[in-house]
């Protein structure tokens, strides 16, 4: 996802010509630097309501949620585009501040935008669906996508089997494509799940949910080893039988960086020092069913068989403890982990066994804290529904991705308030850069069918606040505390704060005498906006 540039008012004007033959809108409007305004002739409310829609477009098109901006272009008119929940209000602006001075607003208050998915089983099944030939299944129907029901099964009780499924598809709203999306500053993503057991045989593997760097991985990534369901296609080189892979890569499985969240309801406690061995995922002793954070582990022992040197290293990628905790090796939740491995209180010790559906909730955020290394920050959260349709949880607060959750406690979660927080240096968070995500499964002798369905994931948008000068007089200003010094009339705009960005104020034109207070942070911005309208003084009092 490439975030938009937020250190002054100045938005490209190509970008405003993409929301304007958006399909989203309700026209078609063609605009160049130099004939668009001669072409509407001395019409300035024409002019006002044509950049209105503009805006109006422009939200449609990237999905925005919650924000307040000013979008400048090159002669000078603007629109003022404000996102809040289901409403979008669009201002057009020309000749501001002279006699000719024109302004139209536009509001659409659109049912569900508010709660809008930038990816959806509902409206993108098909992009889950792999083409003829790329499945990621060791066996053919392990992985089920059914575009009619915008459901998917994975293991169908086969026994001694993995795989995996990915989105494959392009969004221009958040740049995915062809699977490979930018990571940007997160994402918060949503699904239901039901684990069905076939009674004559005991329940296994568990599943995960993941998401991998795209750098060194493609749509044909997977891990597993055939008989090794423990494994759960997160772990392992994607081993079959005699010289066959499923990874196209001759045995890497899935690179790392990578995290996920797995759902395990078979107890595999054995802790060898080996990970080559059936058993040997150190789950606790008690033999609960869990949900625990992974990452990718620190083992180099030699597994004869098991896929070449690159691939080797992959077995302990959710074996509970390993990783160094490091910058370049997170540590896999340990089970004595409660922030990091959950077991599911009062649902007993079997309760992903249990008959019952549950809705689960991630969020993703990363972070540069300035030190060189880059923070990660993972909350999950897991709910049962009271039934299969579980809508009670996919239509509430608990399912609007589009918005952060804060009703409740993370059930699982590495955070930098905990000091947990996942801590990848340069060379790791670029390869996060783009990232794949989607689903792994396996089955030993154990089976099990994993039922998904109501997926929704929307990337972060953090919201931007704009900044005015409330000094009562013109002042002086820059962005960041650099670039060029600008004079600001009372009353008007200074800029947009994005996050980690600040302004700077000064009495004078040549910016060397401060101003009192001497700058806005983003962080002051989000405290001091009281009334959510995305809009501050410069002093730090909500406008």
């Amino acid at each position: 996802m490439k975030i938009l540039n937020h250190k002054g008012n100045v938005l490209l004007f190509a970008i405003v010509t993409f929301a304007l033959i958006s399909v989203l809108g309700t026209g078609i409007y063609f605009m160049t630097i130099s004939g668009i305004f001669g072409g509407l002739g001395a019409n300035q409310q024409n002019r006002a309501y044509q950049l209105a829609a503009s805006g109006r477009d422009y939200a449609l098109a990237k999905n925005l949620n919650n924000m307040s901006r000013y979008f400048t272009m090159k002669n000078g008119d603007k629109f003022y585009l404000v996102v809040s929940g289901d409403t979008i209000t669009s201002t057009g602006i020309v000749n501001e501040n002279t006699p000719y001075e024109a302004k139209r607003t536009i509001t659409a208050t659109i049912t569900g935008f508010g709660s809008k998915a930038d990816i959806s089983f509902a409206k993108d099944i098909t992009d889950f669906k792999a083409d003829a030939g790329k499945e990621r299944e060791s066996a053919p129907g392990f992985v089920s996508v059914d575009t009619t029901t915008s459901q998917i099964s994975l293991g169908q009780f086969m026994a001694s089997q993995f795989g995996a499924v990915w989105y494959s598809g392009t969004s221009a709203s958040v740049n995915c494509q062809d699977g490979e999306c930018d990571f940007g500053t997160g994402f918060n993503a949503f699904f239901v799940f039901r684990i069905q057991k076939n009674a004559s045989y005991t329940l296994g593997d568990g599943f995960t949910f993941a998401l991998f760097n795209g750098q060194d991985n493609d749509l044909y990534s997977v891990g597993g080893h055939g008989g090794m369901g423990e494994l759960m296609a997160y772990a392992g080189s994607s081993y079959v039988s005699g010289l066959t892979y499923l990874d196209n890569r001759g045995g890497q499985g899935i690179r790392p960086p990578k995290i996920a969240v797995e759902f395990d309801p078979y107890s595999n406690t054995g802790c060898p020092p080996s990970p080559c061995l059936s058993d040997s995922r150190c789950d606790d002793s008690d033999g609960g069913d869990h949900m625990a954070h992974v990452f990718w582990g620190d083992n180099t022992t030699s597994c004869s068989g098991f896929g070449d040197t690159s691939g080797q290293k992959s077995y302990d990628d959710n074996k509970h403890g390993s990783g160094s905790d490091g910058v370049s090796e997170p540590q896999n939740a340990l089970t004595t982990d409660t922030n990091n491995y959950f077991e599911g209180d009062l649902w007993g010790s079997s309760w992903l066994e249990r008959t019952v559906a549950y809705a689960f909730r991630i969020e993703v955020r990363r972070s540069d804290p300035g030190t060189g290394n880059y923070n990660y920050e993972l909350k999950s959260w897991i709910k049962e529904c009271p039934d299969f349709a579980c809508t009670a949880h996919s239509e509430g607060t608990f399912g609007n991705t589009k918005v952060v959750y804060t009703a409740d406690i993370p059930t699982i979660r590495r955070t930098v308030a905990d000091g947990n927080q996942i801590v990848l240096d340069s060379t790791d968070h670029g390869k996060f850069d783009k990232f794949i995500f989607g689903w792994t499964a396996a089955t030993g002798g154990a089976t099990q069918n994993v039922i998904l369905k109501d997926f929704k994931m929307y990337f972060a948008r953090e919201p931007v606040y704009g900044a005015w000068n409330n000094f009562g007089s013109t002042s002086y200003f820059k962005i960041n505390g650099v670039g060029v010094c600008t004079g600001i009339v009372q009353d008007s705009l200074i800029g947009n704060i994005g996050p980690s960005e600040s302004i700077n104020g000064f009495t004078d034109a040549a910016c060397t005498v401060a101003t009192s207070p001497s700058s806005i942070s983003y962080d002051q911005a989000v405290s001091a906006d009281t009334n959510k309208n995305y809009t501050v003084n410069f002093n730090g009092t909500d406008k």
